[in-house]
């Protein structure tokens, strides 16, 4: 099939209603918004945008086929979503005939990226959205005020704060629009954005992100952190809303983590929506399915707790317990409750050393041993000459705790020690319950003392003599080795293959 030749770079659709002022003098909404859009695509794409609507709408939406029949010539459509829109026959109209007329010639989507954009001006529903709609993920210009519930709109009459969104909005819109508008340039060199200057339009694929989906009291947390990594060229999971069946969810997030190169969670203070079929959020179900596809994969994971909340909800409260107590809610990942900046930059850098390993030449992708610290009381120092040898032997350099000095510098080398090496092995052997439970803590708390990366591998080796705390130990997100009745090198295997197999090119 020829590409076709697109006359206009977008159709605006919007409800007649929307682009009434409120104020006597002002511009409508529509008009503000046309405008807006247009200067801001023009910086970015180094030339105007063709941009049409009809700003002659009655009140009724009076709808004219000579719309339709430019369809075909329209790249890009932008739905204003409203109560009136979703209400108006002609609205509605205006989505189903340009989804018919992008299948007939390209498609509705290019190279994943959907050729309509919807603008969610005032919410509504999901499922009161056109068909064509409802599988496409919104730009919100609007936030409900956490007090009363209601929307506040994004705009000039409800503040500064309001107004600084309404421009963070657009110009996500923008940005993803001259980068669709570049992707068919790709197929038409006719279509304009040719000069587009957002990272996406790079052509560089970096890869794909899982950026869980959260509750809404830190939505513009959310926002910023997908900002922030469709503005490095990733691509953003989830793209597309989450089925609300607990079977159908699962079996997306599934797919999703698949294709993954890191998975993050973002923790507020609201438990979030509760699907159909279970008692469980959406927040803890992605939570949950990444602990389970990490534990089998090895997929990294970062989970970020919203430093200061006040929760609740006693099942929001079970969760964060499950979280911070180091169970399997936390397998594969390095938890945060710390500044967002912390995250970022721990994220960043673990996407840049995956970008260096999947880089390097063959055989070349671990130049240096991986640094393996075994913590262990100092009465088990002779102890664990064996278990040295093991990991020397297959390829690790192992890091001992520090015993001489005073306790602020054997604290401060052991904190290194968690910062700098790549995987911890933990010798329960001497030392009582209380000192295991400190230095299980001290690895909740990584994060926290800076370390940016997530450990490769944890695990514990159970040695003499024999306690009660020992016989009943197990763990979700650490390797146990029994070496009760003694050591054999052959124990260390497992713990060795896990270490190279995480730092094998996903």
């Amino acid at each position: 099939m020829a590409a076709p030749t697109f006359e206009k770079d977008i159709f605006i659709s919007y409800a007649h209603i929307d682009d009434e002022a409120l104020r006597e003098g002002d511009k409508g909404w529509v008009a503000t918004f046309h405008r807006s859009l247009e200067v801001r695509l023009a910086q970015l794409m180094g030339e105007k945008p063709k941009i049409w609507r009809d700003p002659k709408l009655q009140g009724n939406d009076y709808f004219s086929d000579e719309i339709v029949q430019q369809f075909p010539g329209i790249a890009t459509l932008v739905s204003v979503l409203s109560p009136r829109y979703v209400k108006s026959e002609w609205c509605t109209r205006e989505v189903k005939e340009f989804f018919r007329a992008a299948e007939s010639n390209i498609g509705i989507r290019v190279k994943n990226k959907a050729r309509i954009f919807k603008v969610v001006k005032t919410p509504i529903d999901r499922s009161e959205n056109p068909p064509e709609l409802q599988n496409l993920l919104g730009y919100d210009f609007f936030k409900r005020d956490p007090e009363t519930g209601r929307s506040i709109e994004y705009g000039t009459l409800f503040g500064s704060e309001a107004e600084q969104a309404y421009w963070t909005m657009l110009d996500d819109l923008a940005h993803d629009i001259c980068d669709l508008l570049q992707r068919l340039r790709d197929i038409n060199p006719d279509v304009s954005g040719s000069n587009c200057t957002t990272a996406g339009a790079s052509g560089e694929d970096k890869g794909t992100i899982f950026l869980a989906t959260t509750s809404y009291d830190i939505k513009d947390t959310y926002e910023a952190l997908r900002r922030d990594f469709a503005g490095h060229g990733y691509r953003v999971l989830p793209d597309t809303p989450l089925p609300l069946l607990e079977s159908e969810l699962q079996t997306h997030i599934g797919g999703m983590l698949a294709e993954s190169a890191i998975a993050i969670h973002l923790v507020g203070e609201q438990y979030g929506i509760v699907p159909e079929g279970t008692d469980k959020s959406v927040v803890e179900i992605q939570n949950e399915s990444a602990a389970q596809f990490s534990a089998l994969n090895g997929l990294p994971r970062f989970i970020w707790i919203k430093p200061g909340i006040d929760v609740k909800d006693e099942r929001h409260a079970e969760f964060l317990e499950a979280i911070r107590s180091g169970g399997e809610a936390q397998t594969g990942a390095d938890v945060f409750e710390t500044q967002i900046d912390d995250l970022k930059f721990a994220i960043h850098t673990t996407l840049r050393k995956q970008k260096e390993v999947k880089a390097a030449p063959s055989g070349e992708a671990a130049t240096e041993a991986l640094q393996v610290y075994l913590i262990c009381d100092q009465r088990d120092l002779d102890s664990t000459h064996e278990i040295e040898d093991a990991l020397f032997n297959t390829g690790f350099n192992v890091v001992l705790p520090v015993f001489e000095g005073d306790e602020a510098q054997v604290r401060m080398d052991h904190i290194e020690n968690l910062k700098l090496c790549d995987a911890v092995l933990m010798y329960y052997g001497a030392g009582n319950e209380l000192w295991l439970r400190s230095k299980q803590r001290d690895l909740l708390k990584i994060a926290g003392y800076g370390r940016t990366l997530p450990l490769l591998g944890k695990s514990i080796v159970l040695a003499r003599p024999t306690t009660p705390n020992k016989e009943r130990f197990r763990s979700h997100d650490m390797l146990v080795i029994n070496c009760i009745e003694g050591f054999t090198p052959e124990q260390m295997s497992d713990f060795a293959s896990s270490l190279r197999k995480s730092t094998e090119p996903r």
